[in-house]
């Protein structure tokens, strides 16, 4: 007997149903990622349950048919996700989300420095009337450094008071102008996720440099005595709230894929306070429609 097909005791339908941390080895620009995969399908209401074996055997197969090599995880979401809901009875929606650490070298201080990152993509299909709908996601969290604009404004009120003793106006601002101000500074975390339609692509790369200079600051493993002092003073020099590093995601984004015609972007931004008992968080989720309009 065939119990997931069974009928049961209450008629009421479930968005997702499936398999939470199914970890895979797979292969991205010959960098070998440890991924966690999450994949579903919805379930009518007249059915008691799915077969979750078959989103295994589903994961399997499309990690051996392409002998673990992927060329983007996005697309491999929505390779599996066509798999599953083809296996799937009744099935009107899969959805897999994938998330990895990865390595990534970048040029720093005139050497090469190894810097490891979130890596999150997601597929869903969706059947329509005459055809099936295919969204994917791509994305990535990076961490950095922010500097609070509040803080260093009031500081600099107070320093010039100060300086008033010693120096005239035109001399107090120039020295305000040159010195890097006081303010707390602490870890940010930037998330950054885009969805676009089957045939359009972003690259990861660049979805980590743009949230790479949307910081005060990038921030490092390891710094000698001058980097440390270098990234200090970058940081001070250009303070942000999280609200204006989503802004920053948003406009750095639209330099590089602003012709992009079906996207969504989804930015959020935490801030590990380091005066407070608390974090700051902003979000905006928009179209690349919208972008358009207010950067164009």
């Amino acid at each position: 007997m065939d119990v997931q097909n069974s009928r049961p005791q209450i008629l009421l339908g479930l968005n997702k149903v499936g398999c939470k941390g199914i970890k895979k080895q797979i292969i991205r620009d010959g960098n070998t990622l440890y991924a966690d995969i999450d994949a579903y399908v919805d379930l009518t209401g007249d059915k008691k349950g799915i077969h979750m074996s078959r989103i295994i055997e589903s994961i399997d197969e499309i990690i051996e048919k392409i002998d673990k090599k992927v060329n983007n995880c996005e697309d491999f979401c929505v390779e599996i996700a066509k798999k599953i809901i083809e296996t799937q009875n009744g099935a009107e929606r899969s959805e897999v989300n994938l998330t990895a650490d990865f390595s990534t070298q970048r040029d720093k201080f005139g050497k090469s420095v190894e810097k490891i990152y979130k890596l999150l993509a997601s597929g869903v299909i969706t059947k329509k009337e005459y055809n099936i709908e295919i969204r994917k996601k791509i994305g990535c969290k990076v961490l950095g450094l922010n500097a609070c604009p509040c803080a260093q404004e009031t500081i600099k009120q107070r320093s010039a008071e100060k300086l008033k003793n010693f120096f005239n106006e035109e001399q107090i601002y120039k020295i305000l102008s040159v010195m890097p101000l006081a303010t707390h500074n602490q870890r940010a975390e930037i998330t950054l996720i885009v969805e676009v339609s089957e045939n359009e692509h972003v690259e990861l790369e660049d979805l980590i440099n743009v949230c790479e200079n949307s910081f005060s600051s990038e921030i490092f493993e390891m710094l000698k005595r001058p980097e440390e002092a270098s990234v200090v003073e970058n940081a001070h020099a250009k303070p942000l709230f999280v609200e204006d590093s989503v802004r920053e995601v948003a406009r750095n984004f639209y330099k590089i894929y602003g012709n992009l015609r079906n996207g969504i972007i989804n930015v959020k931004v935490k801030s590990f306070e380091s005066i407070h008992p608390h974090d700051a968080f902003a979000e905006c989720k928009i179209s690349t429609e919208d972008l358009r309009k207010i950067f164009k």
